[in-house]
């Protein structure tokens, strides 16, 4: 049975003989009311709180829940985002390494080809060192030929009349001697 304030106020009792006191019943009945009444209101204000913190709570978890999940939202991005720079540096480690090799590939590539037409060119200038005086020999032979042809002479012959020049210059060179140290004797014995 449900009860409400004005249940209690409008309730009577039989009356019998050897009963309670009715102004005492009532006055008590009053009083219970009031205080029954009292308590509903505060049952009401009590449920009328109770909604607004459940209210409250279920706020406050669906925030927790949107947090959680942009918390989640979050490091799945900051993951991702990691993962993609580690992978990045991994490329650009891969690709300045292969550039690396690439250019260090180049150089020793261009090394042994310039070592090669450095040799090329040792080769030609010694063929050409050969060549030219192989050249130079031929063409002084040929002036000799030409020489011997248009003079008449031979070459020795000629070697034999310098000599015979030089025998002449030596003789000439000792009369001269002769003659200076007959001089000198002469003055020397004239100033004695």
């Amino acid at each position: 049975m449900k009860l409400n304030p004005l249940d209690i106020y409008n309730k009577e009792f039989k009356k019998s003989t050897f009963g309670y006191n009715t102004t005492q019943v009532d006055e008590f009945l009053d009083d219970v009311g009031v205080a029954y009444e009292r308590l509903l209101k505060d049952l009401n204000n009590l449920q009328d709180e109770n909604r607004a913190l459940k209210e409250k709570i279920e706020d406050f978890e669906a925030m927790e829940d949107q947090l959680q999940n942009t918390l989640n939202s979050m490091q799945n991005t900051i993951s991702d985002r990691i993962e993609q720079a580690d992978n990045e540096a991994r490329m650009i480690v891969k690709e300045a390494r292969l550039k690396a090799k690439k250019i260090k590939e180049n150089a020793h590539d261009e090394v042994l080809s310039e070592k090669r037409k450095l040799e090329q060119l040792r080769e030609q200038r010694n063929f050409f060192k050969i060549r030219f005086q192989t050249l130079l020999e031929s063409h002084l032979e040929m002036l000799k030929e030409d020489d011997q042809q248009y003079l008449g002479t031979d070459l020795d012959d000629f070697n034999d009349a310098s000599d015979f020049e030089l025998d002449l210059d030596k003789e000439a060179d000792n009369n001269y001697k002769l003659e200076n140290d007959f001089a000198n004797k002469d003055e020397s014995s004239q100033n004695n």
